[in-house]
């Protein structure tokens, strides 16, 4: 991530105010509020798999599920060795098993946004991202890759920031440090549905890409 300079060019920085407004309206028409997700995980080297799984083909197949009335999110892994079952609810991620940070990274920064948008809404995505250390207060434009993204925190390589796509006002990614101030990063990727794919980046590194298929409402 790379801080736009002249954002003057690019078009006016919108105030956090209305950048929360427009996401959260986005995030209402957009997010599933129930639904099941097939899913399959790409591990990419940069961590190893957890002893019992076996990526077939490169990739793993998941279901993802979704509840946001009952404020919970959870991802079914099936293995050899007995599933893996991790499960998101009020801003804490429970497993069956340790030794898989990038799924509960994944389940952290996506549950927590999705489940947000069915709750008071804007309020409800504020107390989140600022569980995070997000600052609130702060908004720039910045580039993400190739895609110049507005960007909600403060400025710097290693501070938490929430990012929102300049043009719809989609979810775009959020970046935060766990309790052992590693850094995480949650990527989207645009496509038909939401999501339809996501990155998981750890310390500067892709850990793990997630893809999804249709929801099934």
């Amino acid at each position: 991530m790379k801080t736009v300079l002249i954002a003057l060019a690019l078009g006016f920085v919108l105030s956090p105010n209305t950048l929360l407004r427009r996401n959260a309206a986005w995030l209402a028409g957009n997010a599933p509020s129930k639904a099941e997700l097939s899913a399959k995980l790409l591990p990419t080297g940069v961590v190893e798999l957890p002893p019992g799984l076996k990526a077939e083909g490169n990739n793993l197949g998941a279901k993802w599920s979704i509840d946001t009335q009952a404020q919970s999110c959870g991802l079914h892994v099936p293995s050899a060795e007995g599933a893996w079952e991790f499960v998101w609810k009020n801003g804490l991620v429970v497993k069956t098993r340790e030794g898989w940070p990038a799924v509960e990274a994944m389940l952290l920064g996506s549950c927590g946004v999705w489940v947000a948008h069915a709750s008071e809404a804007r309020g409800a995505l504020e107390k989140f991202l600022s569980s995070l250390k997000i600052n609130m207060r702060a908004s720039r434009l910045e580039l993400m890759e190739r895609e110049v993204v507005y960007a909600l925190g403060e400025a710097g390589a290693r501070t938490p920031q929430y990012w929102i796509g300049k043009d719809d006002f989609s979810v775009r990614g959020l970046r935060w440090l766990d309790a052992e101030g590693v850094l995480w990063e949650l990527r989207y990727k645009k496509g038909d549905s939401f999501p339809y794919a996501l990155e998981v980046w750890r310390e500067g590194q892709m850990a793990l890409r997630v893809l999804t298929a249709a929801a099934k409402r």
